[in-house]
């Protein structure tokens, strides 16, 4: 099929702004085009509306009560498409051994899926077992594991190609290692739950790892023998542009709105991308829910909550996700977009193909309403998505 998307606002991904036209041939962006199109093609009249690439979240545990660990990744997947969301990188926390097979295969058999009616799975990332033992947060604390070569080498074994990040605490002993081998398997190194100091995340930083995961969240700080704040991973990520990527968890909640501002002060929009760390509730309405393991968390206000009231993931999908981003920044739409679009498309490697309007890359596209940014369309492929999810529980207008 060959089509023209006309009548739009353009936002590439790159932050520029400018009314154009996107000519899609066969599922891939063919041109992207200033102006209106008066040319012969069939023509899509997309009303004055912003046309982006679609959204990729880097950190999906599961949403529309279904978890990745029990369900079908696909499922979860076309309920994310419905939403914008056309590329997702599941999200596995720290498992009983004898789940990780399951979860492994399902997320294979996602990953080889090819049909166009269901984001694509990406790949898998493995937030733990590697976390600081006393820093695990929601996550069972009785399977963090420390980073040894074998313990690394089991687990590159067991997920195979579908693993494409991992977690390793700074601090452990074996991290450095372990982020040598993780590196020489070919995956990204990520950096979370964990107090180390700055001087063991630099050593991390140093031997490869290059992301920093979900931003001031289960990363304390420690303070020195005279009463003295020591820096913590974000110090780090914050003055050191090897971290090439910050991930960002922006409901409102799990980061405070004057740190989402400091984060973006000083390193700029270019490396942040925005994760949902969503759970199983997310997309549902406020309540309680059971957890994979059986306990009993709740879900509310968007955010999953333990019953010591810790928080448990979120529960903030990702279009309202970067609303809650533009609403606390300032930033403008355009700008801000790359966050939930190239951003976590680099982070992956795949800027190539996917999370920009260039030549070449799929036809995965969203439709904003440029004064709600809500979704109106979406494209996957080229292919026009019917039945859009209209879940949202962020308002946001634009002045």
């Amino acid at each position: 099929m060959h089509i023209v998307l006309s009548n739009a606002i353009v936002w590439p991904g790159d932050g520029r702004e400018f009314e154009g036209s996107v000519v899609v041939r066969d599922g891939v962006i063919e041109q992207v085009l200033p102006g209106r199109y008066a040319g012969p093609l069939l023509t899509v009249d997309c009303g004055g509306l912003a046309i982006s690439p679609g959204m990729i979240d880097l950190m999906m545990l599961g949403g529309f009560n279904r978890s990745v660990l029990r369900d079908d990744p696909l499922e979860i997947a076309r309920e994310y498409l419905r939403l914008g969301v056309t590329a997702v990188q599941l999200c596995v926390g720290t498992l009983p051994p004898d789940s990780q097979r399951g979860v492994a295969e399902n997320a294979r058999r996602a990953m080889d899926y090819a049909g166009d009616d269901a984001a694509e799975v990406l790949g898998v990332y493995l937030e733990g077992p590697f976390q600081q033992p006393e820093l695990t947060g929601a996550s069972l604390r009785q399977f963090a594991l420390p980073p040894s070569r074998e313990n690394v080498a089991r687990v590159l074994d067991e997920f195979g190609p579908a693993v494409t990040m991992i977690n390793v605490a700074p601090g452990l002993p074996g991290a450095l290692e372990a982020v040598r081998q993780i590196r020489a398997a070919g995956k990204i190194v990520a950096m979370a739950h964990s107090d180390a100091p700055a001087e063991a995340v630099l050593a991390c930083v140093e031997a490869g790892a290059t992301v920093l995961g979900h931003a001031w969240d289960n990363n304390p700080g420690r303070i020195g023998d005279s009463g003295v704040q020591q820096p913590t991973l974000e110090h780090v990520a914050l003055t050191d542009e090897r971290v090439r990527f910050i991930h960002l968890i922006c409901d409102g909640t799990h980061v405070h709105p004057v740190i989402v501002r400091l984060t973006l002060r000083c390193r700029g929009v270019e490396p942040l991308c925005l994760v949902t760390d969503a759970v199983i509730r997310a997309g549902c309405p406020d309540g309680p829910y059971a957890s994979d393991d059986g306990r009993t968390f709740t879900k509310q206000h968007g955010v999953g909550r333990t019953d010591t009231g810790w928080l448990a993931g979120s529960a903030l999908l990702l279009p309202d996700q970067f609303r809650t981003f533009v609403s606390i920044t300032g930033l403008p739409p355009a700008q801000a977009v790359r966050t939930v679009t190239l951003n976590p498309a680099a982070c992956l490697g795949l800027d190539h193909r996917i999370g920009v309007l260039a030549p070449g890359c799929r036809a995965d596209l969203i439709a904003w309403d440029p004064a709600t940014l809500r979704v109106r369309r979406v494209w996957r492929a080229g292919r026009e998505i019917a039945g859009l999810s209209d879940f949202h529980e962020v308002k946001w207008t634009a002045e």
